[in-house]
C-alpha cells in the first residue's frame, strides 16, 4: 500500500475545507426559487406560473412591449368571492416581498387588480389592489382580506385622470404579518400604507390578477414585471445563465 505523506493529507483537507463553503453556497441558491418575471420575450419566463381563469385574451410584449397586457371580462371581482382572472405561483414560504408596477386603463363603473395572496384551503385571502372606479369616485386603493380591511382604512384616489393610471404596489409577508405600499406614477419613494396579521393555510397562490368586478365594461390592465426582492436572481429552468433585475431592464 503507498505511503500518503501527512502534507498530502493536510492539503487535501485545506483543500475540502475551501470547497464546502462554495458547495454550500451553490446548494443554498438553487434551494432558493424565485417568484419573478420581468414579462418580456413573448411568453411567461417562470415556469411556475398557473392561471385561475385564464383570460381569453392577453399576450406579452403584443399590446405594449415589455408588459404582461389582460383584458378583463365583466363580472371577475375579488369581494366575497375571487373570480379574478389570477396569474400565480404555488408556495409554501413563511416570508415573502413581492412588487409590481402596472398601467390600467378601464371604462366600467368597477374594475379590481393588484397582488393577491390565497389559500385555497381557507377560501380567504390577503389583496392589495387598486379598484378603479367611475369618473365621481375615480379609485382606491384597498388592502383587504375577504370582504374585510387589513390595516388602516382604504385609501382614497384624488389624482390622476379618470379610467387610466399608472403606479407601483408591493406587499410582503412575515409569518402571519402582512405590509403593504403604493407607488404613484412619479414617486422615489414608496409610500406605507400599513400592516395587518391574518393567518393563511398553506400551501398560498402568490401572484397578480385582474378583473371587471362589475357585470359590463372594459378594464385592460399591463403588468410591467413581477418582482422577488428577496430572491432578485432570475435562473433559467436549465439553471445556466442567471441575471439581476437591474440588468434585465430598468425599474420603469
Amino acid at each position: 500500500m503507498k505511503n500518503i505523506s501527512i502534507n498530502n493529507v493536510m492539503y487535501y483537507c485545506v483543500f475540502i475545507c475551501l470547497l464546502a463553503p462554495i458547495f454550500g453556497l451553490i446548494s443554498a441558491v438553487n434551494a432558493e426559487e424565485s417568484f419573478g418575471d420581468p414579462f418580456e420575450g413573448g411568453k411567461l419566463t417562470n415556469s411556475n406560473w398557473k392561471w385561475q381563469n385564464e383570460p381569453p385574451t392577453w399576450d406579452i410584449d403584443k399590446t405594449r412591449e415589455g408588459f404582461l397586457t389582460i383584458d378583463s371580462e365583466p363580472n371577475r371581482n375579488v369581494w366575497a368571492s375571487d373570480a379574478s382572472h389570477f396569474l400565480y405561483q404555488i408556495t409554501d414560504v413563511d416570508t415573502f416581498d413581492v412588487e409590481t408596477h402596472f398601467f390600467a386603463k378601464w371604462d366600467t363603473s368597477s374594475g379590481v387588480n393588484g397582488l393577491l395572496v390565497k389559500s385555497p384551503s381557507d377560501n380567504n385571502w390577503v389583496t392589495l389592489k387598486f379598484w378603479s372606479r367611475d369618473a365621481n369616485s375615480r379609485g382606491h386603493i384597498q388592502f383587504q382580506r375577504k370582504q374585510a380591511g387589513m390595516g388602516r382604512p382604504d385609501i382614497q384616489w384624488r389624482f390622476g385622470d379618470w379610467g387610466d393610471i399608472e403606479m407601483s404596489l408591493r406587499l410582503k409577508k412575515e409569518g402571519d404579518t402582512y405590509t403593504a405600499w403604493y407607488k404613484a406614477s412619479g414617486d422615489e419613494d414608496w409610500m406605507d400604507i400599513g400592516e395587518g396579521t391574518f393567518a393563511l393555510t398553506p400551501p398560498l397562490w402568490l401572484g397578480i390578477y385582474s378583473g371587471v368586478a362589475a357585470g359590463s365594461g372594459k378594464l385592460e390592465v399591463g403588468y410591467e414585471h413581477f418582482r422577488d426582492n428577496l430572491n432578485v436572481t432570475d435562473v433559467e429552468p436549465e439553471g445556466k445563465i442567471s441575471t439581476t433585475w437591474g440588468m434585465v431592464k430598468s425599474r420603469y
